[in-house]
């Protein structure tokens, strides 16, 4: 469903009418050109929503993937139009147009198909795009690639040119010969042999044409030249007449089938060309949005109305088509109003930017509701409109003699009869072109009106009861555009909450006006008129003094803001480089402990298989290499310690995540997500934030536990110290049990848990003897083949009660 405009002629003066006609030089077909010349604004939410979703991926994708191969959009409506008559014949040209349409049907379809996660939209109107392979390779394989018909489309055809070739062949032979002979005689003039009435003749001299036996076609101009048709070459031309007659009637015939076939599959191929068609629609408008510079806003569910920098469209076009040293400054329009706020009232003094402001906002508005991108933040937020209503004055008018009071009354009744809460009234210049007190009443009256009905109205005026109505009224809000004191110029930058004063008197005493004039003027203004003018213009230039401090609060803020990252940055690669620095030094501590305690527990060993017993020397060792041992650990513990509990992920962070924030190292709960912003609970506070400072982050992996040092030292005569493997590879069966019985005696007695029996793959024996003794040994729990990387079958792992 479209929006209701009126005045009818709204979307010109608007600036609609520009924007559409920019965009129709962006199209690639008629087709897309007359669906645009009729376009009108959505009044559906859900389907501007969709429009939108599908310019905004069609902008990602023409500026950042491969090229789109939407082209050769043939308007071929009116030949399909035709295939449906039986027995009719499509020109030749048609099939090629038939043809390239149903390649680029076939090519969007796959290149949507590839990319349907990232271009959902488009994919889904891709999704009437209907392959004809058949019909495509039909028409392939009897035209040309340059849209000729193949001699081969057929083999009557085939053979009928083939022949043709000859006999032309033989007719170019015959009458050179001729031409050869008379030319000897001088009986030729100096030009060759030509074609005339479709047949091969030779220029003969005039007075000798009776000498030559022949049939004469043509006279030259001058009457000295005559065109002839030697007899030699009469019944070649009659073959070769015939012969052209016979290739047209088969010409005729493939056309004939080849317009049969394209009437079966015209259905399919009009559905193709409107989905291409609406393509075309869409990529015209994402590429004016792309020279907007445009981004799609946030649709308001509410009334709410939030425009940041957005730039008047029609001033950016303006721009474009001029040299950059002509271009003119365009202001961005930053301007709000609540849901409540249902009235704004701008006022200031002429050339101020009044009536630009709200044409920005309504050609804002048409543009989304049709499918454009804005050149505004994407922060900006618009209702959806399902009427807009517009009334401009004097050389603005949107109606002829629209500045006359009356028409300006038939557009209050039109504007009464329709208006609800859904719609958006534009007033420029209120009140003016009638009595100043009489008018400003009666647009009073309008505005209340409106306003008891929740619609949106913005006015311009210079009228000061309007300016006091908004600061009474609990729904409106006065506004003004900004003013230049020290200059007395305009900024054309938008205030809210501040009326605007006119800065008649202020501009006259700068032009030097007579101080008798302008003393008059101020006694006939009044005291309370001109004290409010007064107290407006210094509550003016406190603001802009407020402005210009916020700006150097701001500036000082980002220096700070960027030096404490650096700061973090620095102390970040300190703490990491320390880090790194101490982990090597107790690595390197723990590989000269491992060492330590391999030559501790050899020299145990010796002691044991010696047969000596000092025991304290043992015991003495034994103490210094755990105390060690526990020094490097405790090393490790505390710089493990260190390390984040908490991991980063690559996850969108959603209500009830875990998060962490960018700049920080505070992470939380995500609590809420409202736009681009968010609430996160950390540490019992409630932290606002961008959505896009978060990083969903998650418990960091445990760290895999620490090897211990450990020297196992027992007394007695039997202790040796005992590997955690045997070989026995190579060894005889007895020789080899005798090992694997005194290895698992000592393992068992050491109190190893597993050990190894390397007995290698060969014939399996020695595994055979080793699994059938260990099925004898009570001690043994259980036992099997090590993995791949440790031996596989090669090897048994032993596992003890």
């Amino acid at each position: 469903m479209s929006m209701h405009l009126f005045p009818e002629q709204l979307s010109k003066k608007i600036g609609f009418e520009t924007v559409r006609t920019a965009t129709l030089k962006n199209t690639r077909s008629v087709m897309a050109r007359e669906q645009l010349a009729r376009m009108q604004p959505f009044s559906d939410p859900q389907v501007i929503k969709r429009r939108l979703g599908q310019t905004r991926e069609m902008m990602d994708l023409l500026q950042n993937d491969a090229a789109f191969p939407l082209y050769n959009l043939h308007d071929i409506r009116e030949q399909l139009k035709k295939s449906r008559t039986e027995n009719r014949i499509l020109p030749l040209p048609a099939f090629i147009d038939i043809l390239e349409v149903c390649i680029t049907s076939r090519r969007i379809k796959s290149y949507l198909d590839d990319r349907e996660e990232r271009y959902p939209e488009l994919k889904e109107i891709a999704i009437g795009l209907i392959p004809l392979p058949q019909l495509e390779e039909t028409l392939q394989d009897v035209l040309t690639e340059n849209g000729e018909l193949r001699s081969d489309a057929s083999p009557r055809l085939q053979s009928i040119r083939k022949r043709l070739n000859n006999k032309r062949h033989d007719l170019r032979n015959t009458i050179n010969r001729v031409m050869g002979r008379l030319s000897k005689r001088g009986r030729t003039s100096d030009e060759g042999p030509t074609i005339r009435n479709g047949r091969m003749v030779i220029p003969v001299l005039a007075e000798y044409k009776r000498k030559v036996r022949g049939f004469v076609h043509d006279v030259s101009s001058s009457g000295q030249t005559v065109y002839l048709e030697p007899v030699e070459a009469l019944n070649i031309n009659n073959e070769i007449r015939q012969m052209e007659s016979e290739e047209q009637s088969e010409i005729e015939r493939i056309l004939r089938a080849l317009t049969a076939e394209v009437g079966q599959n015209r259905e399919a191929i009009r559905q193709n060309l409107d989905v291409l068609t609406t393509l075309d629609v869409i990529a015209s408008k994402a590429r004016l949005s792309i020279d907007l510079e445009g981004f799609v806003p946030v649709i308001s569910e509410t009334s709410h109305l939030y425009l940041k920098e957005a730039y008047n469209p029609l001033l950016l076009l303006k721009n474009r088509d001029i040299p950059e040293a002509g271009r003119e400054q365009v202001v961005p329009l930053d301007m709000e109003l609540s849901e409540e706020e249902r009235c704004l009232v701008i006022t200031g003094p002429n050339a101020g930017g009044k009536s630009v402001a709200l044409k920005t906002l309504g050609l804002c508005c048409l543009m989304i509701q049709s499918g454009y991108a804005i050149p505004a933040r994407d922060s900006s937020e618009l209702p959806v409109y399902n009427s807009i209503f517009v009334d401009m004055g004097d050389d603005q008018s949107i109606e002829n003699d629209l500045s006359t009071f009356s028409s300006r009354l038939e557009w209050m009744k039109h504007t009464i009869r329709h208006a609800d809460k859904h719609s958006l009234v534009l007033i420029d210049e209120a009140a003016a072109g009638t009595d100043p007190e009489e008018g400003g009443a009666l647009f009073q009256s309008l505005i209340e009106l409106l306003m008891a009905r929740e619609a949106k109205v913005l006015v311009t005026t210079h009228h000061g009861s309007l300016k006091v109505f908004a600061h009474e009224h609990d729904f409106a809000v006065n506004g003004s555009m900004e003013f230049d004191q020290d200059t007395l110029s305009p900024t054309y930058r938008f205030k809210k909450g501040v009326p605007g004063s006119s800065y008649a008197f202020e501009i006259a005493g700068r032009m030097q006006l007579q101080h008798q004039l302008l003393d008059k003027a101020r006694r006939m203004l009044g005291e309370g008129k001109r004290d409010m003018e007064t107290l407006i213009s210094e509550l003016e230039a406190k603001t802009q003094e407020a402005e210009q401090l916020k700006k150097k609060y701001d500036a000082l803020k980002s220096g700070t803001e960027k030096a404490r990252h650096r700061y973090e940055e620095k102390r970040s690669a300190i703490e990491k480089e320390e880090k790194k620095i101490r982990e090597k030094a107790l690595e390197e501590a723990k590989s000269i402990i491992d060492s330590a305690n391999q030559k501790i527990e050899q020299a145990v060993e010796r002691i044991v298989q010696q047969g000596e017993k000092d025991e304290e020397v043992i015991r003495q060792a034994r103490r210094e290499v755990e105390e060690f041992r526990e020094q490097v650990d405790s090393g490790l513990e505390e710089m493990e310690d260190e390390e984040p509990a908490v991991r980063d992920t690559a996850d969108e962070p959603e209500v009830g995540d875990r998060v962490r924030l960018r700049d920080a190292r505070t992470t939380g709960e995500l609590k809420e997500i409202n736009g681009r912003r968010a609430v996160v609970m950390a540490g019992g506070l409630r932290l606002k934030t961008k959505y896009d400072n978060l990083i969903k982050v998650e418990d960091a992996p445990r760290k895999k536990e620490k090897q211990q040092i450990n020297v196992t030292i027992e007394g007695g005569n039997r202790y040796k110290m005992v590997q955690p493997q045997i070989e026995i590879r190579g060894m005889r069966g007895r020789e080899a049990m005798k090992e694997v019985q005194n290895y698992l005696d000592d393992a068992i007695a050491a109190g190893r848990e597993q050990v190894h029996i390397i007995h290698g793959k060969g014939e399996g024996i020695l595994k055979g003897l080793v699994h059938e003794y260990l099925d004898k040994r009570k001690e043994v729990k259980s036992y099997g083949m090590a993995p791949i990387q440790q031996g596989g079958a090669g090897c048994t792992v032993v596992e003890f009660k």
